[in-house]
């Protein structure tokens, strides 16, 4: 999540220690983990309403739309609808 090593945290822990004294220190890494708990539950629920609220096959739809379009040129399209609706006009 951060891109640290087992080593950092751990040095991290030792400092807050060393500072903090052990009582705070462990109620701080207490109240860190209660907290990261309830992000990742929160984004858990966040992940479950989209799954639930566009179902599979719309989401490999859109996929499929947007991997084409990064494959045109968007302007280029953008254009070329214009112009034949000039045309048509």
């Amino acid at each position: 999540m951060f891109d640290n090593g087992l080593s950092e945290w751990v040095l991290i822990l030792t400092v807050a220690l060393l500072v903090l004294g052990p009582q705070r220190a462990l109620a701080i890494v207490k109240v860190a983990g209660v907290m990261v708990g309830k992000a990742k539950a929160a984004l858990a629920d966040v992940q479950a309403q989209v799954e639930k609220e566009l179902p599979r096959e719309e989401l490999e739809e859109l996929k499929e739309n947007v991997i084409a379009l990064k494959r045109t040129n968007v302007k280029r399209k953008v254009q070329e609808v214009l112009a034949l609706e000039e045309k048509q006009a």
